[in-house]
């Protein structure tokens, strides 16, 4: 008696395409409504860095910074509907107040955790 197994391969393990551009503007336009932000300026490279600016009319303490840096990051994995979108895209934040110029710079590289600089 011979017995034949077949093994079916499904896409299952590609990745969801993900529109980098509907995910950075509906980001976008969640920063808008928290009040310290005043603008908010995206860029993709179309390969793997993302890149944010938020304008702000006040200087932020570093706790509102980390709070903002990391309303990105989970904002992107929500809206993108990706948990781990960060393991194949890199994101380069910052801060910008009118008066003083970029007060924090932020990054997320892939595989490390979102680190944060006062400028």
């Amino acid at each position: 008696m011979n017995v034949v197994v077949l093994f079916l391969i499904s896409g299952c393990s590609e990745k969801a395409e993900i529109d980098i551009s509907e995910t950075m503007i509906k980001t976008e336009e969640s920063l808008k409504q928290l009040s310290e932000v005043d603008k908010v300026a995206t860029s993709f490279d179309g390969k793997k860095d993302i890149k944010f600016r938020i304008m702000v009319e006040r200087t932020l303490t570093e706790k509102q910074a980390q709070f903002l840096f990391e309303e990105i990051v989970n904002s992107f994995k929500k809206y993108s509907n990706q948990t781990e979108i960060w393991n194949d895209y890199n994101g380069y934040f910052d801060i910008k107040s009118y008066d003083e110029g970029v007060i924090y710079e932020a990054s997320k590289i892939i595989g490390v955790d979102l680190k944060i600089v006062t400028k």
